[in-house]
């Protein structure tokens, strides 16, 4: 079986002063920049992220991982239109 793999995580705290750009996301700030393709694999190795659990439990099994993209941002205000249409359309 064939499995996409990707991610968008950010944690939203309304009382934040900023919003989180799609910089944000490219810059990690704290967590892995935004990753692309065959990056994702290394990116969030042994890191504590469910994808990174994902990607190690499936690295056991004969199922193939298609990685498309994983981005992460630290607690902010909200994502901005710009930063989370972007982000989803390398998603697809």
């Amino acid at each position: 079986m064939r499995i996409a793999i990707g991610g968008f995580q950010h944690e939203t705290n309304t009382f934040a002063p900023s919003n989180a750009t799609l910089d944000d996301f490219v810059k990690g700030s704290g967590w892995p920049p935004l990753l692309a393709g065959e990056q994702i694999f290394d990116g969030v190795k042994g890191m504590n992220l469910p994808i990174a659990g994902f990607i190690e439990h499936m690295g056991k099994t004969s199922h193939k991982l298609l990685p498309t993209v994983w981005a992460a941002a630290s607690p902010s205000a909200q994502v901005t239109e710009d930063a989370f249409e972007r982000i989803c359309k390398m998603l697809t």
